[in-house]
């Protein structure tokens, strides 16, 4: 391993999926490369949620399931949508072909490192033609997309894997801090400062936060002058039902279905699916309270149900400014409504608009 050095060739804020991509991507094309990944939560090793074991958040800060090495996925259902057709807008930026390219790049490094070869949505088209057809006479339109699936337990020890790699290829890792500003210098970045008032340089300054670190980032542009453009926001329920109900996991791991509102054109879709699943209870600094699903490959994890995310998909005109903090406001509401936990509704009791928690 590299000596360890306040000065480095690369500096990357962020150790989620796109920051690991990101140092396993410039380490193997420039193995002399000096890099650091800063990270505010844990390495994956001390990634332990204490409400597995007590039933009851303690509220970690940072919070184990969605900070550290590997980000959020690092507990996720870990479904990889192998299509540019989902998951962002990629392809407007790179074009179709080449996110095609990287999407083969990206899922044999996950290959190398243990994900399962299996690959949902290949087969069967006959039965996909089927499913197709009763979606446009639902007025829905099925995306048909790829999908390899890690495993909640699964892609855990894939990226403790990667984790491992990266030392080995000495790409210093700093957990447990906080980046508390930028430094920049005629218009160029020049280094970070932590919140431990420590100073790192580099030529190149990476931002790789994910959603988690979206909106520090916003307030981080805003105080050095740096336009940001806003993005999409997404508002939703998860939705849980027997895995009898969904006959589409029998030839679907995940059905991608979307559909437009006819008042106002509203992009609504399903999203993350668990077959054999269970639905689990996330919380966020300040003690937001959302949920999140799961599925397990172990046959002695798996439940009767099966969980989907219903999103629908708001784009706001300015003024408007602060995506991030609109989707938590609507979320703390909610939370508002049954003293911090999840509202949960029985379909029957949907009409009625009854609630519990």
């Amino acid at each position: 391993m590299k000596e360890a050095s306040k000065n480095y060739d690369v500096i990357i804020i962020g150790a989620g999926p796109s920051g690991i991509f990101c140092a396993y991507e410039l380490i193997d094309k420039k193995p002399d490369l000096k890099i650091l990944m800063i990270e505010k939560g844990r390495p994956i090793e001390k990634r332990t949620c204490p409400k597995r074991t007590t039933k009851v958040c303690v509220g970690c800060k940072p919070c184990s399931i969605t900070t550290g090495f590997a980000g959020a996925g690092a507990f996720s259902d870990g479904k990889l949508s192998l299509s540019p057709d989902v998951g962002g807008n990629l392809p407007e930026i790179l074009g179709y072909d080449k996110t095609v390219e990287l999407l083969k790049e990206s899922d044999n490094i996950y290959l190398k490192f243990g994900a399962d070869t299996n690959v949902y949505g290949v087969d069967k088209q006959k039965e996909i033609q089927e499913i197709r057809r009763k979606a446009i006479n639902a007025n829905l339109k099925l995306i048909e997309c790829p999908i390899r699936h890690l495993g909640t337990e699964e892609g855990y020890k894939i990226y403790t894997r990667l984790q491992e790699h990266l030392l080995e290829q000495g790409v210093e890792m700093e957990f447990n801090t906080m980046v508390k500003d930028i430094i920049i210098e005629d218009n160029q970045a020049k280094g970070i400062i932590t919140d431990k008032d420590e100073i790192y340089e580099a030529p190149e300054i990476v931002s790789a936060i994910g959603r988690e670190g979206s909106d520090w980032f916003s307030h981080i542009c805003g105080n050095h002058g740096i336009e940001t453009k806003v993005g999409t926001v997404d508002i939703g329920v998860r939705v849980e039902v027997r895995d009898e109900v969904m006959e589409l996991n029998k030839n679907l791991y995940e059905a991608k279905l979307v559909y437009y509102t006819p008042t106002f054109d509203d992009k609504v879709r399903t999203f993350c699916t668990n077959p054999s699943g269970e639905v689990a209870t996330e919380y966020y600094e300040n003690g937001l309270a959302v949920v999140n699903g799961h599925a397990y490959k172990s046959q002695e994890y798996k439940t009767n149900n099966t969980n989907f995310a219903i999103l629908v998909s708001k784009n706001f005109t300015k003024p408007f400014k602060t995506p991030i903090e609109y989707g938590k406001h609507i979320s703390q509401l909610s939370n508002m409504l049954c003293d911090g936990r999840i509202l949960v509704q029985t379909f029957g009791d949907f009409p009625e608009r009854k609630t519990y928690n």
